[in-house]
């Protein structure tokens, strides 16, 4: 059924939960191998991904039919597609959802699985969708925004309700995309007008003066992406270079540095220094370089495949500026990454916040006096980001925390020196950046 929208987004359901894989990875595999006209390609992607942001009100809505009976991952989620798209995609006749996706259970196994699915759906059909339980305590909240209900209280417990009612609400709506001038290149209003004119709605980010945001279209598929303008990036992600305060000739390290954005970002503000890269996996490294090629800043920076952790015991030198892009349970990136939220357990917070300390503790004796280092993540819990800045200092008597360095459109996310963006902010991904002074 290789060009059948509804048995792909089944099929590309069934390797993100089996496998813990990212959806937007399995989606772009499977089109590119399908057969299918762009509505199907689109239908597919939105059947994918409001499984996921969904997925605990769709069984919420299946549990009277289903009851006890235990079914085969694929065959769960088959009847949550259908439920998707007959609760939410009102464009789509209830019949043909009821006989494409007995089809598809017919096919995928034989006439009892393709019965079964029938029964349910005309059962769900007859008795209409259950009124979702609207009260604000953690629970309805857990089941009405499809969020497991430990991250629900972890919220709750750092942001208060309100905040995280709002962020609840923004991370499953669609997500915009950005890209990142490269003002080396173009201006922000040259390359507006240019994609303006190539059919792309785009407007000014409202926090980075060097970004450009639109809703949809693919913006990868252009002689402007090609010839390096601009790169793909999220907007929260574009404070980071800014934060450094690199100077022309800085020798900066970028001890994380994969697919390259935030070093190409660093690169565009030096002239006569260089950017070291760093990545764990030697494949990343070659995504760095290609966008360093692409971007115009091949004879700036240089990678290596190095743990950052180990980085002192391979580097001979020392540097004005480090950027600690640290590994993170990614929770800001939900919206675009909806299925993160049910792969973190509890317990990987400390675990991360552990890896991180050992990263930035690795890399102080590579930082020069009155040197600066940014630390970084894309996520907007607090054990990751306010208890690791403490813990950090504590150990560390000869840095300082210093202000971030930021636009003043984000003067109302900086406190007590550290930078933090919800979600539900500015509609952008969840961040957080601080940065430190060595002074002696």
């Amino acid at each position: 059924m290789n060009n059948n929208p509804r048995a792909l987004a089944v099929e590309a359901l069934t390797r993100v939960f089996q496998n813990k894989a990212y959806s937007n990875i399995e989606i772009n595999n499977i089109l590119k191998k399908a057969e299918m006209s762009d509505a199907d390609s689109r239908l597919m992607t939105n059947i994918v991904y409001g499984v996921i942001q969904n997925r605990y009100v769709l069984e919420y809505q299946l549990e009277p039919y289903i009851k006890d009976k235990k079914l085969d991952l694929w065959l769960d989620l088959l009847l949550q597609t259908a439920v998707y798209q007959l609760a939410y995609l009102d464009k789509i006749p209830a019949h043909a959802v009821l006989n494409e996706s007995t089809e598809v259970a017919k096919q995928r196994a034989n006439q009892g699985a393709a019965n079964l699915v029938n029964a349910v759906l005309r059962n769900y059909q007859r008795h209409g969708s259950r009124i979702m339980p609207g009260s604000d305590s953690i629970y309805d909240m857990s089941r009405l925004y499809s969020v497991p209900r430990w991250l629900v209280e972890l919220f709750e417990n750092q942001q208060g309700k309100k905040k995280t009612k709002e962020i609840l609400k923004s991370i499953n709506q669609p997500s915009h995309i950005s890209i990142r001038v490269n003002t080396n290149k173009t201006t922000v209003a040259d390359l507006m007008e240019t994609l303006n004119a190539q059919g792309f709605d785009m407007k000014p980010s409202k926090i980075s003066s060097v970004g450009l945001v639109c809703e949809h279209g693919n913006l990868v598929n252009t002689d402007e992406f090609r010839n390096g303008l601009y790169t793909i990036q999220d907007e929260s992600s574009m404070l980071v270079a800014p934060a450094l305060d690199v100077q022309p000739d800085s020798q900066v390290l970028d001890a994380c540095a994969a697919p390259g954005g935030k070093t190409t970002h660093i690169a565009s503000y030096i002239k006569d220094g260089a950017v070291t890269a760093l990545d764990i996996h030697k494949h990343k490294t070659k995504l760095i370089r290609e966008n360093s090629q692409r971007m115009g800043y091949s004879d700036i920076i240089s990678t290596g495949a190095i743990d950052a952790r180990k980085a002192k015991d391979v580097l001979n030198m020392n540097f004005d500026r480090i950027l600690v892009d640290a590994p993170c349970s990614g929770l800001g990136l939900m919206r675009r990454k909806p299925e993160l939220r049910y792969f973190r357990q509890e317990e990987d917070l400390m675990n991360l916040q552990r890896v991180q300390l050992q990263i930035l503790d690795s890399l102080v004796d590579l930082l020069k006096v009155n040197g600066k280092m940014v630390f970084s993540t894309c996520t907007f819990d607090d054990q990751e980001n306010e208890q690791v800045v403490e813990k950090f200092l504590a150990a560390h008597k000869n840095f300082e925390l210093e202000p971030v360095k930021h636009e003043a459109a984000m003067d109302k996310s900086v406190k007590d020196g550290m930078l933090k963006v919800l979600p539900s902010d500015y509609f952008t991904d969840g961040f957080f950046i601080a940065t430190f002074v060595r002074k002696n």
